[in-house]
């Protein structure tokens, strides 16, 4: 059903695959995106997964090619990184405890970490990041397209939100006053919501929103690493994914 809501033409003269196509030509437009300009790195879905958002895109603010990449699959990698810091070392005990991890695993992916270079062992015992890996975090922003279905939409934002700075809900000009019996909601959880017409290529927002923190850390770092395992056959630098 959702893939036919997807592809059968609507009231509006497109739909949702059209508005998808003429969406990520503005995204990886010389000028990209209006009033945020290009992105870093574009990952489109297109198996129609629920709850996964039609566009992944990371936004870099600082313009230094740091070439750095954390190659520790599943979530234990994520976890570890999520509790070290460059100036603040932590003892393994916890990190055990701030994680769902066996010790064991814990400790195994340390040892990775540390061969690699990313993180420190000192005199101590206690770990910490190393200076490499002290630099700015790239912005992840999520769009959800959606010629209808506001409820649908906010809600799939909000889930988007546990890993991305910037999620943003993305419906053809004048289905925006749907979305008003959700302000309240969309401003709490810094969700943003835009215009745009595939035909004209006129996108405008509505409600910017803001930056704001991911809100499971964890889940922001396997999102990076799956992003780049997943985009690097079509040319996405996966060594600047950790940046």
């Amino acid at each position: 059903m959702r893939e036919l809501n997807r592809t059968s033409r609507s009231s509006f003269g497109f739909n949702e695959k059209e508005m998808a196509e003429a969406f990520e030509c503005l995204l990886e437009s010389e000028g990209g995106l209006p009033e945020v300009g290009k992105f870093s790195a574009i990952y489109r879905e297109v198996t129609c997964n629920q709850g996964r958002p039609d566009f992944i895109a990371l936004r870099y603010k600082s313009s230094f090619d740091h070439q750095n990449n954390i190659d520790v699959p599943g979530l234990i990698g994520p976890a570890i990184l999520q509790n070290l810091k460059p100036k603040a070392p932590r003892t393994f005990e916890y990190l055990v405890t701030n994680s769902e991890f066996s010790s064991k695993s814990i400790r195994k992916t340390l040892r990775l970490m540390v061969k690699s270079g990313h993180v420190e062992q000192l005199e101590s015992g206690t770990y910490r990041l190393t200076a490499k890996m002290d630099y700015e975090k790239p912005e992840i922003w999520t769009f959800e397209l959606k010629l209808n279905n506001p409820k649908k939409a906010v809600f799939q934002a909000q889930q988007s939100r546990a890993y991305a700075e910037r999620s943003i809900i993305v419906v053809p000009q004048g289905q925006e006053k749907n979305y008003e019996r959700f302000r309240d909601t969309m401003l709490r959880w810094h969700i943003g919501l835009s215009t745009f017409n595939p035909i004209t290529g006129v996108f405008q927002f509505v409600i910017k929103g803001r930056k704001a923190r991911a809100l499971s850390l964890t889940q922001r770092y396997y999102t990076l690493s799956q992003l780049a395992r997943r985009v690097d056959e079509s040319g996405f630098d996966s060594e600047r994914c950790f940046r």
